[in-house]
């Protein structure tokens, strides 16, 4: 990797926080959730690199006798971000170091990449510390992905390594979304999108029934469909198509949601997918979605997937950035302390402990300094089943509108 020297404008470092660690013999590791080909072997006494917690903390740290971590965090050279626009990548081997695990990150990073790509003719292209996402990366098999962790050697055989985590509206990602396509985009000198992924969506098969998915769940109840919508959109599509319900007995809201839908008769329900790999799979074998503001819908974007994609807390105009494949449907909240769409992705606590967000605590978000982190099953299911914020308790009342909206855009697809 070419290293630039401290009066060099191109001179950088990473800021995605790293840890170095040396193993004292040969060892793999397979990220949990995704397809076994991300699968990493890794080389005893060699100085490897990760920004994965988890992986730092469940499996580095806990095993000292096989790992020797590095005291702090630790950073690399890489291209500054003032020197992205003016970047001549042609001919380099790039390495990206990915800032996020998200699912729409990733799968909008890989746009972004694609369009880089066709802008200029790369040696080679990989990505580090792509951890649950890895799958997502595997869809374009010229991507190298190290999934974990990244060895000396293989940094080595990159020209420029370029930290993602230098973009500036990452900064208040957790108070409101970014269109990472389109900001990649524009960062690295107003690329024009990748030709490979259009933004119209794809016919429907006119030789027999489409094949629908219903994906309700999402990562936070303050954005999983209410089953009261999802039975509505179930019972709504299921006499116009060959209907799968996709769930997540993996997720403890997942298991909590399976039990209270009455799934209609020759409706197919997968509980749980193997991996991401295996989402993905059956993402690109849908005709047709409904879909959560969640990673699903933004994974649509890579297959062109026609469908409806509903939306609570984030604007969609934001996350679907260019992509016209799924039509959004918006709850129409506004209250005392919100509106719809508010911007948050996750449930946030006070400094007293309560969580939530602003409508369903009563406080302004100043009084929400912090993401809840910790999965507390007690807060899952109240939130999901018992109390709904408001915005997802107004939308529970209107299975029947978001079950029309599905079918219309069903037939609008097949017509046009």
């Amino acid at each position: 990797m070419t290293a630039h020297g401290p009066g060099d404008p191109r001179a950088g470092q990473t800021t995605t926080p790293l840890v170095a660690f040396r193993a004292a013999t040969p060892f793999r590791f397979h990220q949990a959730g995704t397809d076994p080909e991300t699968e990493q072997e890794g080389r005893p006494g060699e100085v490897c690199h990760t920004s994965l917690a988890q992986f730092t903390r469940n499996v580095l740290a806990r095993h000292p006798r096989q790992f020797r971590l590095d005291a702090g965090t630790t950073a690399l050279p890489c291209l500054p971000r003032a020197a992205w626009a003016g970047f001549d990548f042609t001919g380099k081997r790039v390495l990206f170091l990915l800032p996020s695990q998200a699912l729409g990150s990733n799968v909008c990073t890989l746009l972004f990449i694609a369009a880089l790509r066709e802008r200029f003719a790369m040696r080679g292209v990989g990505v580090f510390c792509a951890g649950s996402a890895a799958d997502i990366w595997r869809t374009d098999p010229s991507i190298e992905v190290f999934a974990l962790w990244l060895g000396a050697r293989d940094l080595r055989r990159f020209d420029v390594v370029v930290d993602l985590g230098h973009l500036e509206s990452r900064r208040d990602i957790e108070i409101w979304p970014v269109d990472m396509e389109g900001e990649l985009l524009a960062a690295f000198g107003d690329l024009p999108p990748a030709s490979a992924y259009p933004a119209a969506p794809r016919r429907l098969p006119a030789d027999r029934p489409p094949r629908i998915g219903i994906l309700p769940l999402a990562s936070s109840p303050l954005r999983t469909l209410p089953a009261a919508v999802t039975q509505a959109v179930t019972e709504a599509l299921a006499p116009r198509g060959a209907v799968t319900l996709c769930l997540n007995a993996n997720q403890h809201q997942g298991r909590l949601y399976r039990s209270a839908l009455a799934v209609p008769d020759g409706v197919a329900v997968v509980d749980a997918y193997p991996s991401i790999g295996g989402l993905l799979r059956a993402l690109a074998a849908f005709d047709f979605v409904v879909a959560a503001d969640s990673g699903p819908a933004h994974m649509a974007k890579l297959f062109a997937t026609p469908g409806i994609a509903v939306y609570t807390s984030a604007p969609p105009e934001v996350l679907q950035g260019r992509f016209r494949n799924l039509v959004p449907w918006t709850v129409p909240f506004v209250g005392p302390h919100c509106a719809a769409p508010c911007g948050l992705a996750k449930l946030r606590i006070t400094a007293e402990g309560r969580i939530g967000c602003m409508g369903s605590l009563g406080v302004g978000l100043d009084r929400l300094p912090r993401v809840a982190q910790a999965a507390d099953p007690a807060v899952v299911e109240r939130l999901l089943l018992r109390e709904p914020v408001p915005c997802v308790a107004l939308l529970a009342t209107l299975g029947p509108e978001v079950a029309r909206r599905a079918v219309e855009t069903l037939a609008a697809t097949r017509a046009g």
